[in-house]
């Protein structure tokens, strides 16, 4: 008799049997990059998760943000882990799990830049991730602010780093670690927690059966725990409640 994860393995809608394979965003830590040789993160361990919970082997694919929500619609990888906000425009182009991840907004700049605020981002440049929600915010909310869009997370801190721009627009996790570790002492000017746009797992509005598969192995991950270890362990101690399965993004 098959185990109840070889059999719901057999249901799922995957491209190879036996398979997950997993689209991420390289260069995102602490949500997804490589480490010692091996790609790590936050959203690798939970897609680990997932997969053991569907009885399947993850396999992972690199690609830039701004192509990763094609990549699912046209089933280049059965499902995306790109640190992404359910919004509605996205709705559009593929389905999104419950909700696995809330983040934040979070601005940095050099210690000694001189931008105390919000206020101070007035005639700056601000690096954003390309196609992000922190790009849609920083267009919205900083009008007087020159948004400058780079393809990943690593490419803005080199560039603020070079001084090509004056503020940085990262997430809370990768902040905090970017500024402990950053050789030119960093700052924050702002963080806003975005418990209205959480992300969730991307996967393509024809497989419905793979949908449901990933939103129960979300929901069991969370009530046992683990989704609070995987937070602990990649982003910190102060673990956010996840908005409910039935979570509806307003914008």
């Amino acid at each position: 008799m098959l185990s109840f994860a070889a059999a719901q393995a057999q249901d799922v809608e995957t491209n190879e049997p036996g398979k997950l394979s997993v689209c991420v965003v390289d260069a995102n830590a602490p949500m997804s990059s490589v480490i010692d040789g091996e790609m790590k993160g936050y959203e690798i361990s939970f897609t680990q998760g997932i997969a053991k919970e569907l009885g399947l082997k993850p396999e992972y694919r690199t690609t830039v943000f701004e192509g990763i929500f094609a990549a699912v619609a046209n089933h280049i990888c059965d499902i995306s882990a790109g640190s992404h906000s359910i919004t509605l425009p996205r709705l559009q182009i593929i389905n999104f799990s419950r909700p696995h991840f809330v983040g934040s907004y979070t601005v940095l700049t050099a210690a000694d830049s001189g931008i105390a605020d919000e206020k101070g981002l007035a005639g700056k440049r601000l690096g954003v991730v390309a196609a992000s929600i922190q790009e849609t915010y920083a267009n919205d909310t900083y009008k007087d602010a020159s948004v400058v869009p780079f393809p990943d997370s690593a490419a803005i801190q080199i560039a603020l780093q070079s001084g090509q721009i004056d503020a940085a627009f990262f997430d809370g996790g990768l902040a905090a670690i970017y500024v402990k570790e950053s050789p030119k002492p960093l700052k924050v000017v702002v963080s806003i927690p975005n418990t209205d746009q959480p992300a969730g797992i991307g996967i393509a509005k024809d497989r419905p059966n793979l949908l449901a598969a990933v939103d129960k192995a979300i929901g069991k991950m969370i009530d046992d725990g683990e989704y609070a270890e995987i937070y602990k362990k990649w982003i910190g101690a102060n673990v956010p409640t996840l908005p409910g399965a039935d979570f509806k993004p307003a914008k």
